[in-house]
């Protein structure tokens, strides 16, 4: 079955980097930002993407350009551990069950930005608890620092109508934007053990979303390759719209000073350089198989090297960019308010589905500042949620090629249906407590596991040697040697820093206030331990079923088989008949 080819180089860069680019550096990145020193965070930043998100990224493109295949296929290079490959589309897979529940929520909050009122502002709707709700919290405080001289008592009290303020989360009052949020559109129930009703409004916006994810993909890289040119284009655009409307707010000069200034006492800190480097390893998404299998569509003569710094790059840039927006309207907030603007500590969901609609109060018209916010967090959901399809539609089809051949709309629609009713438990009352539980152990330990094993397979059992041959025979350059320094020792020991960190830090599943019952953590371990199965039992499997003795069954397992590199082979004798280069000519 011929494999799709992009059509056009630039597809598959605005793909990875669609992929790269996540709700994450919108609404997490700025929190970690004002966490850990401002600017300060940002040299860090700056420092793991140069030795650690790069060189990743440039590996696994590397992979999946050499072997033309897919995450599960790939593995033929070391068939030993193919069942990193079968763990790698299970964690997938559940993620794209649950990040499509949460992008859901944001076109959820996108209809009702139109509305004449966004409920969102007002306490008088039928889920609101108006003895605990807080109205229009920020117009409260502009109108009490507006009319009285700011003393600390006044700021006492702005500090507590707040919505963004820390004190709001610990006592008995809720702000509207909370209230819509906990009794709208998770309408949460009081645990795990009480799912409730689906919540049908939710559940049509998911059912939205997935059905837009199916006809992204379901003629796979041809069509896709085109719409990102919107989906990820489109949200680069507007971040500049917002960056230049945040820039010439009054008092934006606040926000954007403690976004830039460093504090370099923090550099100080471990704890800093420990969560710089799990946001950039995390955000590029290694041992996923997705940079693998988008690469896997490439011309074989591909230049890795370029695309995988510029998907860093604009990755980073993503981040700052998402950083001056959030920085310059709190910003402004705290000269409207004279809230310190350290007290906005909202982080995720709280400051997207909470601090952002109240903060939009400053931005008229606000419908439409609302509007746009969502509208982009959706298409930057989206181009991290179809990739995730993309890789389990194309690694079965790797797997089974005469099977599904000519049946990819068939399997495309069984892994999407399949997500959608697995995510249907997370749109019911309790799906809030159902998709903590998933996000919390799915990919916790197994993702690390699979990058650090991918690059020790790679460097230590294929070889350097070899993968340098492997990349001289795509583009007639060798590897620079800060490559492979980065390969043999500064990779395995930043995701061995990471897997140990997240090991010691580890802290069992709760929201807001609700712990989770022994069972439930029981079946967060089960999750956690489901994508790490198949890695030790195909191992037996294979070693089982290889004759010889136990060393010469190791080392059958441990070298490439003939379908490693057949389909280079191929599209290079291709590319020598009808224009060979002259590495091409010399490798064959």
């Amino acid at each position: 079955m011929a494999r799709q080819q992009w059509s056009k180089r630039i597809e598959f860069f605005l793909t990875a980097v669609g992929y790269a680019v996540g709700v994450g550096d919108l609404w997490r990145f700025p929190y970690l930002v004002m966490k850990n020193g401002g600017g300060a965070f940002l040299i860090a930043i700056i420092f793991f993407n140069i030795i650690g998100a790069i060189p990743i990224v440039y590996l696994e493109m590397i992979m999946g350009q050499y072997s033309q295949s897919g995450a599960i296929t790939v593995w033929s290079v070391c068939p030993l551990m193919k069942g990193i490959g079968l763990g790698t589309i299970i964690v997938i897979f559940l993620y794209g069950v649950y990040y499509a529940v949460f992008i859901s929520w944001m076109l959820f909050y996108f209809i009702h930005s139109f509305f004449p009122d966004p409920p969102w502002n007002t306490c008088d709707n039928d889920w609101n608890i108006p003895e605990k709700c807080i109205t229009s919290s920020f117009h409260d405080v502009i109108s009490q620092t507006d009319n009285v001289t700011t003393s600390p008592l006044t700021n006492a009290t702005a500090m507590y109508t707040s919505l963004l303020a820390t004190n709001v989360t610990n006592v008995d009052m809720e702000t509207a934007a909370e209230q819509f949020l906990f009794y709208k559109t998770l309408k949460l129930s009081d645990g795990l053990h009480e799912l409730g009703s689906i919540n049908w409004p939710v559940a049509g916006c998911l059912l939205a979303i997935e059905v837009f994810c199916f006809f992204v993909i379901f003629k796979g890289i041809n069509f896709s390759g085109k719409v990102v040119y919107f989906t990820v284009l489109g949200p680069f655009v507007m971040l500049i719209i917002f960056m230049i409307r945040g820039a010439i707010l009054p008092g934006a000069d606040i926000g954007i000073k403690l976004y830039l200034t460093p504090d370099l006492e923090k550099l100080k800190e471990p704890r800093i350089w420990v969560e710089a480097c799990m946001q950039v390893i995390r955000s590029i998404g290694p041992g996923l198989g997705v940079m693998i299998t988008f690469a896997s569509h490439n011309k074989v003569t591909n230049n890795c090297l370029r695309d995988a710094v510029l998907v860093c790059l604009m990755d980073l840039t993503a981040g700052f960019l998402g950083g001056f927006v959030i920085f310059s309207v709190l910003g402004h907030v705290s000269y409207r308010t004279g809230i310190d603007i350290r007290s906005f500590n909202q982080s995720g969901l709280g400051l997207g589905f909470v601090a952002y609609p109240e903060a939009a109060n400053f931005l008229p018209p606000s419908h439409l500042w609302c509007a746009l916010f969502f509208f982009m967090s959706i298409f930057l959901g989206i181009d991290s949620e179809f990739p995730a399809y993309e890789v389990v539609v194309t690694s079965v089809k790797d797997q089974f090629p005469d099977f599904f051949k000519g049946r990819t709309i068939h399997l495309t629609f069984a892994v999407i249906f399949s997500a959608f009713l697995l995510a249907l438990p997370q749109v019911t009352q309790g799906g809030m407590y159902v998709l903590t539980l998933v996000d919390w152990y799915v990919g916790t330990f197994s993702v690390t596991v699979f990058a650090l094993v991918e690059v020790i397979v790679m460097v230590y059992v294929y070889g350097m040697k070899n993968l340098n041959d492997n990349v001289y025979s795509m583009t007639g350059k060798n590897i620079p040697i800060v490559f492979k320094l980065c390969w043999s020792f500064v990779s395995p020991v930043l995701l061995t820093v990471m897997l140990v960190f997240t090991v010691l830090t580890y802290r069992p599943p709760s929201y807001n206030n609700y712990h989770y019952p022994g069972w439930a953590v029981g079946l967060g371990w089960m999750i956690a331990t489901c994508s790490l199965v198949p890695f030790p039992i195909y191992a037996i499997y294979k070693l089982y079923n290889t004759p010889g003795t136990l060393r010469e069954r190791f080392r059958v397992n441990l070298q490439p088989t003939e379908d490693w590199g057949r389909r280079f082979k191929q599209l290079s004798a291709e590319i020598i008949v009808e224009s060979p280069p002259e590495y091409l000519l010399t490798k064959m």
